[in-house]
């Protein structure tokens, strides 16, 4: 499997396994149609045309020529040919197809379903962990639903998507332009609705984080170290679909002020027109006399000066305006407790922070130098100079394996043979060299 070269492979019959726009709405016509069961050509034919006189094609002199490379087209992976009854049905394939397309256009957010989800993976999880099989989880429930859950996020941003393809035609629209701000409007109650759901999806995301527990905590027992690989993939996934919930949200909080600014700016161009229509109307229509102007027909007369709307002094008396006697501020009393406990919490995260990554520096320097770092007596080396502090030591192991995984010139072989050091009890890891290649 690995000398599989999907590229390569796909260059040559990309055209067959992937439909044109035509080739692939008569499918879906056929599927809507006949579903699993047969055809005949006659039916076959009159949805090809169908399907063509629906996109606006023109009818084609060569009728029969285009119909009969349709045909062949689709049999290659969509569609059977049964030559002794002279019918056809929908393949495995073109099923397939069909299907996902269809879920796909359908397929609501539901995050009801995502909790439900995660509650069964988390207590499966635990269950796979406590008895030493964390294989089977992945391949029996992770990998059976994490494309369910990216697929729920991928929803909301196409909506998202639709909703700024809409505003911008609208923006273009020649349209009565008195209905476009009710359209906008409605665009950008859209994108709240969209993002309230992307909110619910972030709740229903929550057991991400007890997932994440779980592996966290793998990653010290030395029984799981031949599940590195797999205990990445899931963190990175989990990491992965909060941070594209947190980017729906994102988008949608940069485009409602865009949205809002061309309502603005629309609504003050529009005054600007009418006004200068008005006036126009007036200086057009209006008929002077003597000592009158007489507006025209429809526009009701209105008072421009009245002695009795004449601006009057108002006498406010002093005693109303005197300052007003000074208050006494209270003292702020500040918990020095609570503030030195927090103080020391911050203080011991950024000293083991600050020591892991020392350490890793260090474990990267011994592989550059020497080509490999037996990591065992290395680790055991940490605890001695922390004062036994685990945190540390498995800090820094997390820290140098996940940077050997993704450099292409660090490769790590374990050996299950296990290693101790006198002065640590009770504490054990299997040899484990981490070498340059």
């Amino acid at each position: 499997m690995d000398s599989f070269n999907l590229y390569k492979e796909a260059r040559d019959y990309y055209d067959q396994i992937i439909p044109k726009k035509t080739d692939g709405l008569i499918l879906l016509s056929l599927y809507e149609k006949f579903r699993e069961g047969n055809f005949n050509e006659n039916d076959f034919i009159k949805t090809i045309n169908k399907t063509l006189k629906d996109l606006g094609k023109q009818s084609s002199r060569k009728e029969y020529e285009r119909n009969n490379s349709i045909i062949l087209r689709l049999q290659d992976y969509f569609i059977w040919r049964d030559k002794t009854n002279k019918t056809y049905r929908l393949k495995p394939y073109g099923l397939e197809f069909c299907k996902r397309t269809q879920k796909r256009l359908i397929e609501g957010y539901s995050p009801a379903k995502i909790k439900r989800w995660f509650d069964d993976l988390y207590n499966r999880l635990k269950e796979s962990v406590e008895q030493g099989d964390f294989k089977l989880w992945i391949e029996d429930h992770f990998n059976e639903r994490h494309i369910q859950l990216g697929e729920q996020i991928e929803i909301l941003d196409q909506q998202v998507n639709e909703s700024v393809e809409e505003f911008k035609k609208l923006i273009k629209s020649e349209e009565d332009k008195n209905d476009i701000i009710a359209f906008i409007q409605s665009i950008e109650n859209k994108l709240e609705i969209i993002k309230e759901q992307a909110i619910e999806l972030s709740k229903a995301f929550r057991g991400t984080y007890d997932i994440d527990e779980i592996l966290t905590n793998m990653l010290q027992e030395e029984e799981q170290s031949e599940h590195l690989i797999d205990n990445r993939r899931v963190r990175e996934f989990n990491n992965h679909v909060r941070s594209q919930l947190e980017q729906v949200s994102l988008r949608i909080d940069k485009i409602k002020p865009r949205i809002r600014e061309f309502i603005y700016d629309f609504n003050q161009r529009d005054f600007d027109r009418k006004t200068d229509r008005f006036l126009t109307y007036l200086l057009t229509y209006s008929k002077s006399s003597q000592r009158n102007i007489n507006l025209p027909k429809g526009i009701p007369r209105k008072m421009i000066r009245k002695q009795d709307l004449e601006r009057k002094f108002i006498i406010i008396p002093e005693k109303d305006i005197s300052p007003k006697t000074a208050q006494v501020l209270s003292k702020r009393k500040v918990n020095q407790e609570g503030q030195k406990k927090m103080l020391n919490k911050a203080l011991k995260w950024k000293y083991e922070k600050d020591r892991v990554k020392y350490w890793t520096r260090i474990a990267l320097q011994k592989i550059e130098q020497k080509g490999e770092l037996t990591f065992s007596p290395f680790f055991f080396k940490i605890l001695k100079k922390e004062e036994k502090s685990l945190s540390i030591g498995v800090k820094t192991a997390q820290k140098v394996l996940e940077k050997s995984f993704y450099e292409k010139d660090y490769y790590v072989t374990i050996d299950k043979e296990k290693q101790s050091d006198e002065e640590i009890k009770n504490l054990s890891l299997w040899e484990m060299r981490i070498q340059k290649k």
